[in-house]
């Protein structure tokens, strides 16, 4: 089974199929805790709530893939390391069909985890459609083409998810103990909104919405009120669909130079008594921040937020990338909170080859950069897969599982799961999950490719990248 549970004992005696299920309720059990015992005259599922039953619920169905028409008797005790065990689907880059999202929605929770991240909005395109400002999904949900990588395209490409097609999704994760962390990536990555309602960049000139991948110079001006204004309308629209605690708003990848430019952003810092521009987009955060905790959401940001030394400890830290530690350790020193999602284990974007699945089941929960906050800082993990250079559903499925699978045992066991050799003999035997539930996943000697296959992928997967590429997102790195 995926997630290992905590305690599984074999009493004696066989349970067939026409053995009643009865559940139960127990309010005395840890939050998303089960029970589950099987006897010969009775399969009794217990519950801290509607989410220990769904795991009961779904534990038991794997038992039943594993053992057929008679259950061995058993006792089972299970409860999660992390309440917070997401996956993330980039539906901005590539848009993918409210079908194939429940799909993978629907395996997700198969192996418990708890949150589905929805990246819905970046330079390449908007997804949902607003109520407010409806030219976000008529103009900056479509583009001119795609020219991600060595992938060339001028047909016009994109899509958007109506108001009540979000609404099914929402209610379809709920039924599945899922709750769904909307992203609206500000202040950069911010191309396509500006595609439709450019005066809200520092230039105000016209842009059009982004065909290629990489980190790009425009962002919302954070001098203008009227940006403020946008996005809290903005954000109202969207909470009114999107009705669960958490709120995801970006602040990765914000290249400078155009506050540094802008007349409007610079009177601002004098006005704050800011520093800098870095100090700039830690105010901006901290604003849409507060608006948020004003409406009972918890916001959650990329690392880059923290750099500027000035977030608010309420806003939790989601880290992908290891630079400037010191500065993440100081925002969690005075309380603040963080998700795991490090490139190297939990990006499922790349091939096998550059991150396996032994990297993914290797995150560690308590990493040293936590320094003495440690493990009590964390509120879990997320596995991640951007689109850029995925464009039809079988490859989002391969390279997504059984990635995924690894890092919903990491959330859930924690530091006390077991090792990966345990982990990779269940994982072989979970492939009748994905194909009941139609998944394309990727298979043993895909996912655990010799030396020279491994250097190959690689090596294919560095070329969607030009010299020129390489250098423009050097500079711009420099001035985030």
């Amino acid at each position: 089974m995926i997630p290992k549970p905590r305690k599984m004992q074999l009493t004696e005696g066989l349970a067939g199929q026409d053995v009643p299920v009865k559940e139960e309720i127990c309010t005395g059990l840890k939050a998303e805790e089960y029970r589950i015992r099987i006897s010969p005259e009775q399969i009794l599922l217990e519950g801290s709530g509607d989410a220990g039953l769904f795991y009961a619920r779904t534990t038991l169905g794997q038992l039943r893939m594993m053992y057929g028409e008679e259950l061995p008797c058993m006792e089972i005790e299970d409860y999660p390391a992390y309440s917070y065990r997401s996956f993330q689907i980039d539906c901005a880059r590539h848009y993918f069909s409210v079908e194939e999202l429940k799909k993978m929605i629907r395996m997700s929770a198969e192996f418990k985890l708890n949150h589905f991240h929805w990246h819905i909005s970046d330079d390449q395109g908007w997804r949902i459609e607003s109520k407010r400002y409806p030219k976000l999904h008529e103009i900056s949900s479509v583009r001119a083409g795609d020219h991600f990588g060595n992938y060339r395209s001028d047909q016009r490409s994109g899509g958007f998810y109506t108001r009540d097609e979000v609404r099914d999704i929402v209610d379809y994760c709920g039924k599945l103990g899922i709750e769904v962390v909307p992203e609206v990536d500000m202040p950069g990555h911010v191309t396509a909104i500006l595609a439709a309602y450019p005066q809200l960049s520092c230039l105000g000139k016209p842009v059009e919405v982004e065909t290629r991948a990489g980190i790009f110079k425009e962002l919302f001006c954070a001098g203008k009120e009227e940006t403020f204004t946008f996005i809290e309308n903005l954000l109202d629209d969207l909470m009114e669909i999107f009705p669960g605690k958490y709120f995801h708003i970006g602040g990765d990848e914000a290249p400078k130079e155009r506050w540094n430019g802008c007349a409007c952003c610079q009177k601002r810092i004098e006005e704050e008594g800011l520093k800098n521009a870095q100090e700039l987009q830690g105010y901006f955060c901290n604003r849409i921040a507060s608006y948020l905790l004003s409406k009972g959401r918890i916001p959650i940001v990329w690392n880059e937020a923290v750099y500027g030394g000035n977030l608010d400890k309420e806003v939790v830290v989601q880290l992908w990338t290891e630079d400037k530690d010191h500065q993440i350790q100081a925002h969690l020193d005075k309380g603040g909170t963080a998700i795991l999602a490090m490139v190297e284990n939990c990006y499922c974007d790349y091939p096998y080859g550059m991150h396996s699945v032994k990297d993914m089941y290797d995150l560690k929960a308590d990493p040293g950069k936590l320094g003495a906050c440690g493990g009590d800082s964390v509120l879990g993990a997320e596995c991640l897969v951007w689109t850029e250079f995925i464009r039809d559903d079988e490859r989002l499925e391969e390279l997504c599982w059984p990635r995924f699978a690894a890092l919903a045992e990491v959330g859930w066991c924690g530091e006390e799961r077991p090792e990966y050799e345990d982990f990779r003999k269940r994982l072989e035997g979970a492939f009748g999950l994905f194909e009941k539930n139609g998944i394309h996943a990727m298979k043993v000697d895909g996912w655990e490719p010799d030396e020279e296959t491994a250097a190959r992928q690689a090596e294919e997967f560095r070329r969607n990248f030009s010299e020129e590429d390489m250098e423009e997102a050097r500079k711009a790195q420099e001035d985030i």
